[in-house]
């Protein structure tokens, strides 16, 4: 029972995690901002913003590559 409610917890979390993030990127497209790198300001392609449409980064940078410190 213990071990269920902290599942459900932990999934309650990270779906409020995501709606906030889809949030954020409502108020990018808001601002024009959608579609472009939070770290380094280069355009996100097109293929990444679909398969994650509220992403704030390249793939490059999330791995640790150019972008990052």
């Amino acid at each position: 029972m213990v071990v269920e409610r902290e599942r459900d917890l932990t999934l309650s979390a990270s779906a409020r995690q995501t709606v906030e993030e889809i949030d954020d990127a409502l108020k990018r497209i808001e601002t024009g901002d959608y579609g472009y790198s939070g770290r380094s300001g280069l355009p996100i392609p097109r293929e990444r913003l679909k398969a994650l449409p509220w992403t704030t980064e390249l793939v490059q940078e999330r791995a640790g590559g150019i972008g990052s410190y």
